[in-house]
């Protein structure tokens, strides 16, 4: 905005003519005041609607209508929803003033008489009034650019240039971001060089965000770009962590899949397919993320399985089955003493995945809801898993036959619900 505009709302020419006098050579801020005139209601109304942000509006009361001013600033207010234009009510009537509450309704700033507004009154109020519509254009800019901003998800930005993208698209502005020799350490988090470059540190490399912004904008913008860049660099931190746990538990996994003489990627198929169905039980991301993690560990607790039963190709006797059924307590055990949600999930997982919905299970004889619901969801992933591949004691099932056995299992190994959307989401792979 080069000038103030200023709207004046008054049926009366002479209030125009003297108005454009004293007004002529106001300076406020650096800019100059516009005055546009309507002579109605109604003609102030399409004035509006091509003009959004005059600043000031100066409305005679009595006009087409006695109460035509009064239901212009209702326009404003209420149908353009614009709270931030200041409203001064002119009335040459003496005595005719709105009432109260119509004054705090539709935050009416100022009423004076015609006869009241001399020279030096009708600078001094439009100064004023300037002066605080400046005010409240500043903080509901600041509000949208915080909006904007709050509007970025760190997780979506990996890289230097993702985030020069997503400041430029906010900002509506060229940014440039560049690496940097500058000391951070010397400073805080994120500080201001000169007046429109800003220095931070990202994984232990220094750069520097440079872009034009006015003087009121900077501190604010300075506060969304430090939290913005601590959760970037946060989630960064995040996201290594968990790729290094999703290495580390995968490796524990195959040596113990390994010992069964199984390929590692069975813990793999075993996370994604629980992941497919987690996702659509869960609402939080993170958590679906770490469940699939931990459900790579179901069965940790083979690996205190003597060789001899694990490998067997033919069918285990009693006393040995006895034995293998005890790879879920090893494991619930083994698991048990890391305190983490991650782990405490796993413990869960390798104690309960082989419950079954009926209570015909192992090793508690649990039944529907008392089983947990993470190892309800693994113990489908592992059963279709198990039987899609070879094993050392049968080959592996057609899929047909693989999909029917769960699907007629529904309600007494598993539970009907996951199956239902394990059937959901299976079908977008297998009939895309």
């Amino acid at each position: 905005m080069n000038n103030w505009k200023i709207l004046l709302v008054d049926d009366e020419e002479d209030i125009h003519i003297l108005t454009k006098i004293i007004l002529k050579d106001i300076a406020f801020q650096n800019k100059n005041v516009k005055l546009i005139s309507a002579y109605s209601a109604k003609q102030a109304k399409k004035i509006l609607e091509k003009e959004p942000d005059i600043a000031l509006a100066i409305v005679d009361i009595v006009m087409e209508t006695e109460s035509a001013g009064l239901e212009l600033v209702r326009y404003i207010r209420e149908t353009l929803k614009n709270d931030i234009m200041r409203i001064v009510i002119r009335t040459g009537q003496p005595g005719y003033a709105p009432p109260r509450e119509v004054i705090l309704k539709y935050d009416i700033n100022d009423y004076r008489e015609k006869s009241e507004l001399s020279s030096n009154g009708l600078f001094t109020m439009i100064i004023a009034r300037l002066r605080e519509y400046a005010e409240l254009k500043n903080l509901y800019e600041q509000r949208k650019l915080l909006e904007r901003f709050s509007m970025l998800n760190p997780e979506d930005i990996n890289s230097v240039n993702q985030l020069r993208e997503k400041i430029e698209n906010i900002l509506n502005m060229p940014v440039k971001i560049i690496k940097s020799d500058f000391n951070v350490k010397n400073f805080v988090k994120i500080s201001w060089i000169g007046k429109n470059k800003v220095i931070f540190n990202i994984k232990d490399e220094n750069y520097i965000i440079d872009f034009a912004t006015s003087p009121k904008n900077k501190g604010l913008i300075s506060l969304v770009l430090e939290k913005l860049i601590l959760d970037i660099e946060n989630n960064m931190l995040y996201k290594e962590k968990i790729d290094t746990l999703y290495q580390i538990i995968y490796v524990l996994s195959e040596i113990t899949e390994t010992r069964s003489l199984e390929t590692g990627e069975h813990v793999k198929r075993v996370s994604n397919i629980t992941q497919m169905i987690a996702k659509n039980v869960f609402k939080d991301e993170e958590y679906v993320n770490l469940l699939s993690i931990a459900a790579m560990l179901h069965d940790i607790g083979k690996i205190g399985i003597p060789d001899k039963i694990l490998n067997k190709p033919e069918k285990l006797s009693d006393s040995e089955w006895e034995i293998m059924k005890t790879h879920t307590e090893i494991g619930y055990n083994i698991l048990k003493s890391v305190n983490s949600p991650l782990f405490n999930i796993a413990a869960n997982i390798a104690l309960y995945h082989h419950e079954n919905w009926d209570g015909s299970g192992y090793p508690k004889g649990l039944k529907w809801g008392n089983i947990p619901i993470e190892a309800r969801i693994v113990s489908i992933a592992d059963v279709y898993d198990a039987l899609s591949n070879d094993r050392i004691y049968r080959k592996a099932w057609p899929k047909d036959k693989v999909l029917r056995y769960i699907k007629e299992n529904a309600g007494k190994k598993f539970d009907p619900r996951l199956v239902e959307i394990f059937f959901d989401e299976i079908g977008k792979f297998l009939h895309p």
